[in-house]
């Protein structure tokens, strides 16, 4: 079922203002295999009808928000943690993202974009980002696996011993 939930003026590329209805309508979608209904939003140009689904928009102002409300439907029922978790664990530890992708061996690029709430975390990722909130066991594996961790480093220009010295000696 469609609901209108407000009109909105926006300009298009000329500055010229545009009138849309915003909409919001429930929809599944797949997400690792998992599948969701979730509420999307829409904007649908208000001359044509408002359940003519080849009219619908990502909203103009935020065209990602369907997506970080996917992930926000995901992260909450399958426990995951939360964008600003994962920083926020991450800084307490005092490491750049680029030495948790070494250690982790996630992409940091990919842990940028999920830190920034524009990609999910996969389920293997999860694991791995959820040892971050927990600073013993997360100096416990970086001291188990050092030999690896320190050929990791040694490929991706990270400094082995400044590692060592703050996930060990903080």
């Amino acid at each position: 079922m469609v609901k209108l939930i407000a009109k909105v003026a926006h300009q298009d590329l000329t500055g010229a203002p545009v009138e849309f209805n915003v909409i919001e309508v429930d929809e599944e979608v797949v997400m690792f295999d998992a599948p969701l209904t979730n509420t999307h939003r829409y904007w649908v140009p208000a001359t044509v009808e408002i359940d003519d689904e080849e009219e619908y928009l990502e909203p103009v102002d935020d065209p990602d928000y369907n997506f970080r409300m996917d992930f926000a439907l995901y992260r909450k029922r399958y426990h995951f943690l939360l964008p600003d978790e994962i920083k926020l664990a991450r800084k307490q530890l005092g490491l750049t993202v680029r030495e948790i992708g070494v250690v982790l061996e996630i992409d940091p690029q990919q842990l940028t974009e999920i830190e920034d709430n524009v990609a999910l975390q996969s389920f293997d990722q999860e694991v791995k980002l959820a040892w971050l909130t927990k600073r013993g066991l997360f100096a416990e594996i970086v001291d188990g696996h050092r030999e690896l961790i320190r050929e990791r480093c040694a490929r991706y220009g990270v400094n082995a011993d400044d590692l060592f010295k703050q996930v060990l000696h903080s």
